[in-house]
């Protein structure tokens, strides 16, 4: 089968989205079809056609906006007629991509992370959250034949805010959890970070709004306020750069509460550094708002460190092992739930049992639309 995957970013951008059309488009490949990936390009070493695992890749200047690029048709249109079918995501790649598809009578599929809705308002001034409303619903009103959902969550939400369509929900794969012995890969949290032996809770990803990381830092500031003995505690975050704005009002108030000796922020670090992280603290906290699927929780699990998460989006579908959820953006609830692991509380965690989340599965499933929508049975 020829499949068309055209997106807002790809390989080596780094995001979520990012990963799941990189396995999927190398397993595809494997599996003997014919991929090409069609988006932005991103550095100047990734310019014009590469051959990256097997997989074919066409990157273009696209020009963007608030970091989403808007693709242009003469870049897509010939991958599109070439194609059996074609799959993209949401945002900006949706609508050139829905109306080509339907140009050349091309099966079409969107893959849909997560959707907001009503949510946008809960973390963004009015203004902001009503455009990024108003795109996610042109985004995901386009034309296709199937719509992917990552999680049941986003299922749910798609058919509450946009309504009735041909949605499946595939879940994505992660496999970090397959990594033998990641505390042993001689990276250091403790070093990394200039600690002891003190307990550590560790955070990693975005300081988006969405993220929940001012919730977080609201928890510990109650933890303070309560008389709690923080003495042996450290939070630590792996922070990244960007959303640039919230990261820096994130600094500001960890300065402005005067957190800055019990909560130690550094830059992310590689994947396999990453896993050493997890493996190493003591706890991992998600505190998202919303979540389309929920990689930094499943990755805890797979390497088997407690995890404290937000019930929020879907991160309950996700979350299995030593774990116990909070009320979603309820930083008193949080405060409470750090509180125990602190007192060492055997209620502290709940066992939940194991969840499978493969790359087999995701593959079998998405491949199974894929056949069904390009023979119409």
């Amino acid at each position: 089968m020829k499949i068309a995957i055209i997106l807002p970013h790809f390989y080596p951008y780094v995001g979520g989205g990012e990963t799941m059309f990189y396995d999927l488009a190398r397993g595809l490949t494997e599996r003997g079809h014919d991929v090409r990936v069609v988006a932005e390009l991103v550095d100047y070493e990734h310019t014009g056609h590469k051959v990256i695992d097997g997989i074919d890749v066409w990157y273009c200047p696209w020009k963007s906006m608030f970091g989403h690029p808007f693709p242009r048709k003469k870049d897509i249109e010939k991958h599109i007629r070439w194609c059996d079918v074609v799959h993209t995501s949401i945002f900006t790649t949706a609508p050139v991509v829905s109306a080509l598809a339907k140009k050349y009578h091309k099966p079409s599929v969107l893959t849909v992370y997560e959707v907001r809705g009503k949510k946008w308002f809960w973390s963004d001034v009015f203004y902001r959250a009503l455009i990024y409303y108003m795109v996610e619903q042109v985004s995901c009103r386009q034309k296709f034949d199937v719509y992917h959902a990552i999680s049941e969550a986003t299922k749910q939400d798609f058919r509450t805010y946009i309504g009735k369509r041909d949605v499946r929900r595939v879940y994505l794969a992660n496999e970090m959890g397959r990594t033998e012995h990641p505390e042993d890969s001689g990276f250091s949290l403790r070093e990394y970070f200039g600690i002891g032996d003190e307990k550590v809770f560790l955070y990693y990803g975005r300081p988006g709004k969405t993220k929940g990381v001012h919730v977080y830092a609201q928890a510990i500031r109650y933890l303070q306020q309560r008389g709690i003995d923080l003495s042996g505690v450290r939070f630590c975050f792996l922070l990244g750069k960007e959303p640039e704005k919230p990261r820096k009002e994130f600094l500001e108030t960890i300065e402005k509460w005067g957190l800055e000796d019990i909560v130690l922020i550094r830059e992310s670090v590689a994947r396999e550094e990453l896993a050493a992280c997890i493996a190493q603290a003591d706890c991992v906290v998600v505190p998202s708002l919303t979540e389309g699927f929920g990689y930094s929780a499943l990755e805890a699990c797979q390497i088997g460190t407690p995890l404290i998460y937000s019930d929020g989006g879907s991160l309950p579908e996700v979350a299995y092992g030593r774990c116990r959820s909070f009320h979603n953006r309820n930083a008193s609830h949080l405060a409470g739930r750090l509180a125990a692991v602190i007192r060492e509380d055997p209620r502290a965690f709940r066992q939940v049992p194991e969840k499978k989340f493969t790359k087999e599965t995701m593959l079998g499933g998405l491949e199974e639309i894929y056949r069904e929508i390009a023979t119409g049975n």
